[in-house]
């Protein structure tokens, strides 16, 4: 018998409530994603307060700031077993004494976990490259990813691809490549418009979708070019995906891209940059194309041959959806994760 309570945000979670189990209790702490002094450390003392009283026997965080508050919090209020959950690393693009600042910080982070999970193999091998943590005390669940894919809900529908198109007014014809995730210069999102305004000129059948929050103000700048529609944050990304031929992420750093394996779901392939992380999602050539960071001629080259051949297009797409069913399903992550769960609480009730 276990009890299961979730820390969050409420305010930044929409819709949680609709999809939280009724067992599973939730404390609503007003944690952000931005760095401030003085709301960070009212919400460490504030964790402390909650970890204490509840006398938890295992702590799980996930996302830097989060963990770091989380693991500092559970670490000084005693709490047996502290497992954190890296999924990608803020620092890998930076540089100076801000790449060496926030490295150290990861450090921290693992030197206070009990041990650590890692969300793909190759971020893994980066991170004991860069010396943060161990490969005696951090591990993936299977072949990576954070919680698998949900294949109830990411999966090839064709009502549902029509209903979306006839929804956006765009035909049965169109090529649409799909950008979904937050708008932010490292996800690529400027070279990926740059590259598609030239694709459009030689494939007028082609649409780019950008769905999701525009975090840098990018809109202004991707509204003027023609064949791009701009869509805001939505619940239900999986309708986009269904509704698209190919999913672009020429991001600069990822910690696995789980919008890969959820598109893969849904029989779509992908085109992302070939860095840790992303060449663990996408298998080059079979379910996707790999092209070099930031390189806007390779990208063009991957989209033209995609828009230009619908066969390639569903074999990648196909390949795709196997692999995802196959290796990324939610079940098979679920079930590992609390395996580990319990392997842990077992091995702490032994020690003491």
């Amino acid at each position: 018998m276990y009890r299961v309570i979730l820390v969050t945000n409420l305010k930044e979670q929409d819709n949680l409530l609709d999809w939280v189990p009724d067992n599973v209790e939730i404390i609503d702490v007003p944690i952000y994603r931005e760095i401030n002094l003085t709301s960070d450390l009212k919400v460490l003392f504030l964790l402390m307060k909650i970890f204490y009283k509840s006398n938890f026997s295992l702590v799980h965080s996930v996302s830097p700031k989060a963990g770091l508050l989380a693991m500092l919090a559970s670490f000084m209020t005693k709490v047996p077993v502290r497992l954190h959950t890296f999924t990608g690393q803020v620092w890998a693009t930076k540089h100076g004494v801000v790449k060496s600042l926030l490295r150290w910080l990861d450090r921290l982070i693992n030197a206070l976990a009990t041990i650590v999970l890692i969300d793909s193999h190759s971020q893994q091998d980066f991170l004991i490259e860069n010396k943060v943590v161990k490969k005696s005390s951090s591990m993936v669940l299977g072949e990576g990813s954070i919680s698998g894919v949900d294949l109830d809900r990411f999966r090839a529908d064709p009502i549902i691809r029509k209903q979306v198109r006839l929804d956006l007014k765009a035909s049965d014809n169109v090529i649409v490549f799909l950008f979904l995730g937050r708008i932010k210069k490292e996800k690529g999102i400027l070279e990926l418009a740059e590259v598609f305004s030239r694709v459009n000129k030689k494939y007028k059948n082609t649409e780019l979708w950008i769905v999701g929050p525009d975090e840098d103000s990018l809109h202004p700048k991707l509204e003027k070019i023609t064949g791009i529609r701009l869509i805001p944050f939505t619940n239900s990304p999986e309708k986009y995906m269904i509704a698209s031929d190919v999913l672009c992420l020429p991001s600069y750093r990822e910690g696995f891209g789980s919008v890969i394996i959820e598109a893969g779901a849904c029989g779509v392939p992908s085109i992302g940059s070939n860095i840790y992380g992303l060449n663990d999602a996408i298998v080059d050539g079979e379910t996707g194309i790999l092209i070099p960071l930031k390189s806007v001629s390779e990208l063009e080259n991957a989209m033209e041959l995609l828009a230009n051949d619908s066969k390639l297009r569903h074999k990648m797409g196909e390949a795709a959806r196997e692999r995802s069913a196959s290796i990324f399903s939610q079940e098979i992550l679920t079930e590992q994760l609390v395996d580990l769960y319990k392997s842990l609480l077992q091995d702490h009730a032994y020690k003491t």
